[in-house]
């Protein structure tokens, strides 16, 4: 296993030497779904628990919901053009390493079925939003001008929400905020339009914090361009 990792090593550092260094800024717009995690150890799902308890006398729940979710975010990053060490006849070399610098924004409203015990059902809303930074690194696999390409990123997220619970008794608000390390897996394909321009279809999954330790799950298809600067 040391011996494979030594040879990737130099592998990697004998082809970045001849590497074309190219910078680049972006900008994405993306629409998708999310889920949310929530139980009673959270600060939200206490409270939903508490509103249950005053007003059916039950304890526990379930949560099923769905909404739309709208981001837009722009990045600014670096791609090395990697000349493979087989001789790999493609124009723009073998594969690209990017890495980048995203700021973007998320914004979502959902419906969803406060289920608790014995079939008892509210109807919430959740209306979130969240502004995140990421440090995403990519590998672009070329094939012409064609590129798929894998990547992940982390970095960190700024939200606050509105939760607003509905049932026979009347309706009853929250709101708060959370801030909290963000986790996400990128997957897609980019057409090489020119030396400039790249076009960007891909499919992105975020993991983020809800209000006090809960979690959301954002999966969105974002649709782009990059810019060679």
């Amino acid at each position: 296993m040391k011996k494979i990792l030594l040879f990737l090593c130099m592998v990697f550092i004998t082809n970045t030497a001849n590497a074309r260094v190219e910078y680049y800024a972006s900008a994405k717009f993306g629409l998708g779904d999310t889920t949310i995690y929530l139980d009673g150890d959270t600060n939200l799902g206490d409270w939903l628990v508490q509103e249950s308890e005053h007003n059916t006398g039950l304890d526990g729940f379930n949560y099923d919901a769905s909404g739309l979710l709208f981001e837009i975010s722009p990045a600014v990053g670096i791609d090395w053009s990697m000349n493979n060490t087989y001789g790999t006849k493609s124009k723009y070399g073998w594969f690209h390493l990017r890495l980048e610098g995203e700021i973007g924004y998320n914004h979502y409203n959902e419906k969803g079925d406060l289920k608790y015990f014995y079939a008892v059902t509210d109807k919430t809303k959740i209306s979130f939003n969240q502004m995140f930074i990421l440090t995403n690194g990519y590998m672009d696999f070329h094939i012409d001008n064609i590129i798929p390409y894998v990547g992940a990123g982390i970095g960190y997220g700024f939200g606050n929400q509105d939760v607003t619970l509905e049932n026979e008794f009347g309706e009853f608000n929250d709101s708060g905020s959370d801030d909290g390390i963000i986790y996400a897996l990128h997957l897609g394909m980019a057409y090489k339009y020119s030396d400039i321009t790249t076009f960007d279809l891909g499919f992105r999954r975020v993991w983020a914090p809800t209000t006090d330790d809960g979690k959301y799950v954002f999966d969105s298809v974002r649709f782009g361009a990059r810019f060679r600067i």
